[in-house]
């Protein structure tokens, strides 16, 4: 079985074990658990484009971001319901893992190199979530002034 399928299975059940933990209904986890597949396979796909996990992680949790607004307005449910387990799957947690190992060895150089990844990771996140989410509202507000007027 090729990694990259064995990733996308781990992604699906990982993100529906975390919609089981932060106690999402049982109709909407498989919901969760599919936003996790799709923005992870996203991720893989941005990733062989771009080789560079920033750019990879701006853009899948991008696609996270939208994927809850969008399902959260198909099931009349909050978007975090949606939001938090596909988004999961892409926290820095194997880079994050090396570089605390790397700092309790006083492994320096190994220490920064996973630090900076850990990093792109995290800021790729963060910054995916926030022009996603800017679009989204900004998309609203002409909508909504829109509606106002007509």
């Amino acid at each position: 079985m090729s990694n990259d399928i064995i990733q996308l299975i781990a992604a699906f059940f990982g993100a529906m074990g975390f919609a089981m933990v932060f106690n999402v209904r049982h109709s909407l986890v498989i919901y969760g658990a599919l936003g996790g597949l799709l923005s992870w396979g996203l991720f893989l796909f941005m990733e062989d484009i771009f080789a560079n996990p920033f750019i990879a992680c701006l853009i899948s949790s991008s696609f996270s971001a939208f994927y809850a607004e969008i399902m959260a307005r198909i099931k009349k449910t909050p978007a975090s319901v949606f939001f938090i387990p596909s988004l999961i799957p892409h926290v820095p947690g194997g880079s994050l893992f090396y570089c605390m190992s790397a700092a309790v060895k006083s492994e320096w150089l190994s220490f920064k190199d996973y630090g900076i990844i850990t990093l792109q990771y995290a800021f790729g996140i963060a910054c995916g979530i926030s022009f996603a989410w800017t679009i989204w509202y900004m998309f609203q507000k002409i909508v909504s002034d829109f509606s106002k007027k007509a």
